[in-house]
Parts: structure tokens; C-alpha cells; sequence
């Protein structure tokens, strides 16, 4: 006896593939670097930089007047800073027979894909200017320079202590939105930090007793002495310029007021669509293309270096061979 099976013989053409129409979700990044900067906007017809000025703190006197003599004049020093915006952007062209036959919505898939493009540029912008400074730069351990930096010099407890020294001893504030001191780590650096014993007996023994609010079991968003942590795999590394080739990750330490960022009031961040039809009668006479894409202005600077701690180490999960 003969069976007519599914997709075999005959009924092979009766096959075919099926098509969720909903597009899976891409995996992103955290973009943390441009939560924290100090922001403010360049009014239109305001020129292309902005400046921030700061008054550096006057050295107080503790010497004595001598009667009927005034003291010599104290002399202010103010400090500026310069912002220059520069624009960034990306765009895609589409035809009108791809926007009409294919399956997904191209044009919505687009502006949400390169959304996401934009706000991942911007905070990898911010992120290099926010680990460029020459300040407070702090090498895990006993190591005197990056390229000392190999195995086992990893992030501790030790190394969090004494970043928020450095920042206490500068009498830098704490960032007044989260009332800690700010640490923008790698998911690498936390896999070591969170082995750090002094970091588990911490949270055994003093942290919540409960599954729900300590670290150790929510991995979410943690403190440590006064340091708020964010975690992002945009946080900066510089590959192979360790020890033996090691890859070196910055992790930042800061407090309020150690960096700014601008943009044009007029032209800020803008997703820009256009549709079919749009084009010029030269460039698209037969209403073929519709573009899609995001320009930004931005510009990004360190206003104060002392309120800024980079500490620089390597990674378990490269270290030297």
C-alpha cells in the first residue's frame, strides 16, 4: 500500500518555508558613557564650540594681619575648556521594489537598527575622550606601565579603595543622580572583580541577606565603598599592549563634574527618512530610492582631570600566555 507522506514524491512542491514576521532582537550594548557628562547646547547662530570655564579654588591664608597693614592681594585663576561639535552620521538607500516586496517592514527595521547605531556612536565618542586623561592614571599592583601589566594583575577591592582615595583626597563630589562615585567596568572585569574575596566575604557577610537584593545572585547593577558600578562591553580596551600581548582595559573612576558634552540646540541627534518619491528629479526621476539614516552634532571633553581616576589591568580571560 502506497502513502502520500509530506514533502516526499509527489507532494514535494506542497513544501515550503515559513517566515516569522518578527524580527528577532539584536544584542547591543549598554551605552552608560553618556549618562554622566555635564550637557549643554549650542543656541543656533551660536558659532561651532562651546566653553566652560571653571574658578579654581583660592588657597586659603592662615597668616595673621598685622594691624593697621592689609595683606597682598589674592589673585584668581579661572580654567577653560573648549568643546569644538563636529556631525556624524550614516544612511541607507532602498529601492521601492525591496520597501514593497519583501516580508519585513525594511524602513522600520532600518530606522530602529540604525537608532540603535547612534546612540552606540556616541558612546563610544564619549568613552574615548572620557579615558584619554593624563592625570590620575592608576596600573593594578606594584606595575609602573602598561606594558608591565600580565597575569594575575587584575581589578580588586584593593584597586576600587584606592581609586576613591585619590578622588577624596581631591575633594572631588560624588555624582549627585546615583550619590556614589561612578565606575564604568567590562563584563570581563567584573567576572574577576565579583571573585575578589574581599568583594564575596563582603557581600556574604555585610550585604543583603536575600536572594533578591544582593549581588552575588541578581548580577544586576552593584556598589561597592561608595562606587556605583556600570557594566558595558563598550567599556575601552586596548588589545595587545600588555604583557606577552595582553589585552588592557581601562576602567574609569569618577565623580560629578569631570566631563561635558554639547551638541547644536538646532541639529541634536535626528533620525531622518525619506520616502519614496522624495528625490530630486535628476537623482530619482522614476521615484525608485527612499533613504534612511541619523546625523548627530556632538562634541565631548574632560573638564577637570583630577576628578577622574583610570585604572588600567588586564582580564582573566586574557591574560598572557
Amino acid at each position: 500500500m502506497t502513502n502520500e507522506l509530506f514533502a516526499t514524491g509527489g507532494l514535494t512542491v506542497e513544501n515550503r518555508l515559513w517566515y516569522e514576521k518578527q524580527l528577532l532582537a539584536r544584542a547591543i550594548p549598554q551605552f552608560v558613557h553618556m549618562k554622566y557628562p555635564i550637557k549643554r547646547s549650542i543656541p543656533r547662530h551660536g558659532g561651532l564650540a562651546l566653553q566652560f570655564r571653571r574658578m579654581e579654588r583660592i588657597t586659603t591664608s592662615t597668616t595673621a594681619l598685622t594691624e593697621g597693614t592689609p595683606p597682598s592681594a589674592t589673585q584668581a585663576t579661572f580654567v577653560q575648556v573648549w568643546l569644538t561639535i563636529n556631525q556624524y552620521g550614516q544612511f541607507a538607500r532602498l529601492s521601492d521594489v525591496a520597501i514593497k516586496q519583501s516580508q519585513d517592514d525594511l524602513m522600520l527595521e532600518y530606522s530602529r537598527n540604525f537608532g540603535e547605531a547612534a546612540g552606540d556612536a556616541l558612546d563610544q565618542l564619549m568613552r574615548n575622550i572620557m579615558v584619554a586623561g593624563t592625570t590620575n592614571l592608576q596600573y593594578v599592583g606594584v606595575q609602573g606601565s602598561r606594558g608591565d601589566l600580565g597575569s594575575g594583575d587584575y581589578l580588586t577591592a584593593a584597586e576600587i579603595r584606592e581609586a576613591v582615595r585619590t578622588l577624596s583626597r581631591n575633594n572631588v563630589p560624588k555624582v549627585g543622580s546615583v550619590g556614589r562615585y561612578v565606575a564604568i567596568i567590562h563584563p570581563d572585569t567584573r567576572y574577576d572583580f565579583m571573585g575578589d574575596a574581599d568583594v564575596v566575604a563582603a557581600y556574604q557577610y555585610a550585604g543583603p541577606r536575600s536572594n533578591e537584593g544582593n549581588p552575588l545572585f541578581t548580577g544586576e547593577l552593584f556598589d561597592w565603598m561608595g562606587v556605583r558600578f556600570e557594566v558595558t562591553t563598550n567599556a575601552a580596551i586596548d588589545t595587545s599592549l600588555g604583557y606577552s600581548g595582553a589585552n588592557v582595559y581601562k576602567t574609569l573612576v569618577f565623580g560629578e563634574g569631570a566631563f561635558g558634552a554639547s551638541k547644536f540646540e538646532a541639529q541634536g541627534l535626528a533620525l531622518i527618512v525619506k520616502p519614496l518619491g522624495s528625490g530630486s528629479a535628476t537623482d530619482d526621476p522614476l521615484d525608485q530610492l527612499a533613504s534612511v539614516g541619523w546625523k548627530a552634532s556632538w562634541a565631548g571633553g574632560i573638564l577637570d582631570q583630577t576628578r577622574v581616576t583610570r585604572i588600567e589591568h588586564i582580564c582573566s580571560l586574557h591574560r598572557p600566555d
